[in-house]
């Protein structure tokens, strides 16, 4: 109550003190006149007047100092705690918050400490958030220049073999002239077949690199993602039949639009039957579904083959990663084709992943959905 009162009046360091004052005078004053009439009226000695006057103001000085010692303790008291928040602060601990107990200069005082220490916290917050964009700026730097010693490691070791071949086919035909018309015509027919393949790995990392760009140009347009399914099924029927793969190709009965560049997403199914026929087992079937719900346009592409162990499944998408390197020099993947697909797919905002299984793979692939208006 007390402490209430005092705030709501006292609203000055100075009048505060200046209360104390004469709250500590008054008292003494009383002392001093009840110690006169003491020792005039009750109990009056053989001493001599300025005695009396000098003992009195003795003992009353004495109840003013003590007294007033004892209310200026609440203020020294509260000056130790905004002296402790002080240090506290200095010393980092931006946390602290001091309790304002008095509307005058010490509340004041109190007030702003704790705005100083919501500041500097408020800074300290932001620095950490900076450092943390700075070590993420960071990281990704050094993952970008990683990926750029990992893509020159592979592009020089993928290249070396078909180059070597090619460079030894030549300088035999060059050197040896003993050789017969036909050998000439196999090493060269060998020759031309790994430079069509280097060709090929040249194209795959050229479309890598311009889809992995973030500058490039979509041209979109309304794409029935039933119909695409259906040409692409069309243009690849010489090597369903190569392989003795069986098509089925399951389409819903309305049409399934979607929003995109047609060009690329035909690059897109292109990739993923291509990657079925070369590891899917032969004498089998692949399934192409078309299906569609509110939100989501999916294709998915079903082949027989080997099953994919599930700690590949995650690094498919990854360039030139290769769940057999055997396997993939044998059917001529460059180990990119997945990777240009991804690429794709994450340019129109859609997902792909992969679930593999009793020696069936599936490929999934969602976009947003369009409906068409008309």
């Amino acid at each position: 109550m007390m402490q209430k009162l005092r705030k709501l009046f006292i609203s000055s360091f100075k009048w505060r003190l200046l209360i104390n004052i004469t709250l500590s005078y008054l008292v003494a004053f009383l002392i001093y006149s009840i110690l006169g009439i003491i020792f005039d009226r009750i109990i009056p000695i053989a001493v001599p007047n300025e005695m009396r006057y000098a003992l009195c103001y003795a003992i009353s000085f004495i109840v003013f100092v003590e007294i007033f010692f004892k209310l200026i303790d609440f203020t020294i008291e509260y000056i130790r705690k905004l002296r402790r928040s002080i240090q506290q602060v200095t010393s980092g601990n931006y946390g602290v918050q001091c309790e304002v107990e008095y509307d005058d200069e010490l509340g004041s005082l109190a007030a702003n400490i704790n705005v100083l220490s919501k500041t500097l916290l408020a800074k300290e917050k932001e620095s950490e958030k900076l450092k943390e964009k700075e070590r993420a700026a960071l990281d990704i730097e050094r993952n970008a220049e990683r990926q750029k010693n990992e893509l020159i490691t592979n592009v020089a070791h993928d290249l070396r073999t078909p180059l070597t071949t090619i460079v030894g086919y030549l300088e035999l035909i060059k050197d040896d002239t003993a050789l017969s018309k036909e050998d000439v015509h196999k090493y060269s027919g060998i020759a031309y077949e790994k430079s069509i393949r280097l060709q090929e790995m040249m194209d795959d990392l050229f479309e890598f690199t311009k889809l992995d760009n973030a500058d490039i140009k979509l041209n979109k347009s309304m794409i029935n993602l039933s119909g695409l399914i259906m040409q692409m099924t069309d243009e690849f029927y010489p090597s369903f039949k190569d392989c003795n793969i069986t098509p089925i190709v399951d389409l819903p009965e309305e049409n399934i639009y979607v929003q995109g560049d047609g060009q690329l997403l035909a690059r897109v199914f292109d990739n993923l039957i291509s990657n079925a026929l070369k590891y899917g087992y032969h004498n089998t079937d692949l399934k192409i579904e078309v299906s569609g719900d509110e939100k989501y346009a999916i294709v998915k592409v079903i082949n027989h083959g080997d099953t994919i162990a599930s700690e590949d499944i995650p690094l498919l998408f990854n360039k030139f990663y290769r769940t057999d390197s055997s396997r993939n020099s044998k059917t001529g993947g460059t180990g990119l084709g997945l990777a240009i697909t991804k690429n794709i797919v994450d340019l129109h905002h859609g997902d792909i992943s992969v679930t593999s299984d009793d020696q069936i793979t599936t490929f999934i692939v969602k976009f947003n959905r369009y409906f068409d208006q008309n």
